[in-house]
């Protein structure tokens, strides 16, 4: 299948005036990957965790909230929630869920795959990291196949926004409350199983994601470090400044659409900061963002993405000293589920102090995977076509709104593992 080839090296001949035609440029330096070294991941206070970005302004986010006709985009619906006597609104995903409705948002998938100018295997080749073989592990995963969840046999993120939306539906059945807020008495509900003939229409599916071509990065020299695992393998530390402005290059070549969410996906790879051509830290996940991406008149185009990458088992045991973290769709279900709760970066929370990360460490947005992937055993392992995946688990909207009890179907704080948070946020404690 034809590739798309991005090279930094031919853009800057292009843009960069310092490069006349025909100039000899120096040999590239090019060397063996360095043996796995677990203290060098350990010395660079290597955690898994996730970016968070936004191209939007303040006023352009504003605006994208008020539902502003004007502004082409996936479909969303506001709501919002009461603490300590006061508001916070939140724009998500989909249909409003008192209405019952189902909402399916196409999803196009570009599985990315690097190349790396500095880095050559035992017989002289340039390394490659290869996504496009995970392509048909990643669509026929739970986030885009039915699979069992309390809420329900449904996607994941649909089985999550179902689970913290519970108190919305089927309300002439039972004597639920429509609103969020913080007392959380005389709520009663059943919990019972709901999936998609239960009869209350609310659902936020994505379509089976259309492949795109596949797509080469070329990775230079000093954008990344590069190491051997014991089988043969290989992984890599990339500048995640460097993948940003490739991703931005994408979205001017790729045929992609406001109403549909791109998904990107490395495969073998973590990113971090890196300081003359050397990283800083480390290791970063995926992130999700949304920007204006053109004006046709009056009215503005805003798009969504998810980025993420993907670990083999041995190399997340070799980074993290855990198979799960980041494996299969882990980093992928985190970025998803945050895009459906917060697609536009704009859902303010009250702050908190996040779990299991020092005492001061806060936040104060809706972002549901960052509360989890902090925490020891974060995923939910579950098994579909015989192969087993691990989604992380993620915060529900009861934990950040703090209502106590949960009105979340079964009193549930996270999802779909209830037992991995069993009460709402701690407020971030005051500066010394």
């Amino acid at each position: 299948m034809q590739r798309v080839l991005i090279s930094i090296t031919m853009l800057s001949v292009c843009f960069t005036s310092g490069v006349a035609l025909g100039e000899q440029r120096p040999a590239t330096k090019v060397r063996r990957p360095a043996a796995m070294d677990r203290d060098y991941f350990a010395s660079l206070n290597s955690r898994p965790k996730h970016g968070v970005r936004s191209r939007m302004s303040a006023t352009r986010r504003s605006v994208v909230r008020s539902q502003d006709p004007r502004i082409i985009t996936i479909p969303t619906f506001d709501g919002s929630f009461s603490f300590g006597g006061n508001d916070f609104p939140y724009t998500m995903m989909g249909g409003q869920p008192s209405e019952g409705r189902t909402t399916i948002i196409p999803t196009t998938y570009i599985p990315i795959s690097l190349i790396f100018d500095e880095f050559i295997d035992e017989n002289g080749d340039n390394i490659v990291l290869d996504a496009e073989v995970i392509t048909d592990e990643i669509k026929h995963s739970p986030l885009f196949e039915d699979s069992p969840f309390p809420s329900g046999h449904t996607q994941f993120v649909d089985g999550m926004m179902r689970t913290q939306f519970f108190p919305l539906l089927n309300n002439d059945r039972r004597n639920g409350q429509t609103e969020h807020n913080r007392n959380g008495k005389d709520r009663e509900h059943n919990a019972s199983d709901h999936d998609r003939s239960g009869g209350d229409g609310f659902h936020l599916m994505f379509t089976t994601p259309k492949t795109l071509l596949p797509v080469t990065i070329e990775v230079p020299v000093g954008s990344s470090i590069m190491f051997d695992l014991e089988d043969g393998s290989h992984m890599a530390l990339i500048d995640i400044n460097f993948l940003s402005s490739q991703l931005h290059t994408l979205f001017q070549t790729e045929p992609l659409t406001v109403d549909s969410i791109p998904i990107f996906l490395t495969r073998n790879a973590v990113f971090g900061d890196f300081f003359f051509q050397e990283p800083i830290d480390c290791c970063v996940g995926g992130f999700h963002d949304a920007f204006e991406s053109r004006r046709v008149g009056n009215k503005v185009f805003v798009q969504t993405y998810v980025f993420a990458t993907s670990l083999d088992a041995n190399v997340a045991e070799a980074v993290f000293r855990d198979p799960t973290v980041f494996a299969d769709i882990s980093a992928l279900s985190h970025e998803l589920a945050e895009a459906a709760n917060d697609p536009f970066d704009n859902n303010i929370t009250p702050a908190f102090q996040l779990p299991g990360l020092p005492s001061g460490t806060c936040m104060n947005l809706l972002e549901v995977g960052d509360i989890i992937e902090s925490l020891p055993d974060s995923s939910s392992p579950i098994t579909l076509h015989g192969f087993v995946y691990h989604p992380q688990t993620e915060a529900l909207l009861q934990w950040f709104a703090g209502i106590v009890p949960s009105d979340a179907l079964n009193g549930a704080y996270s999802f779909p593992d209830a037992a991995r948070l069993t009460s709402p946020f701690s407020s971030c404690p005051p500066t010394p």
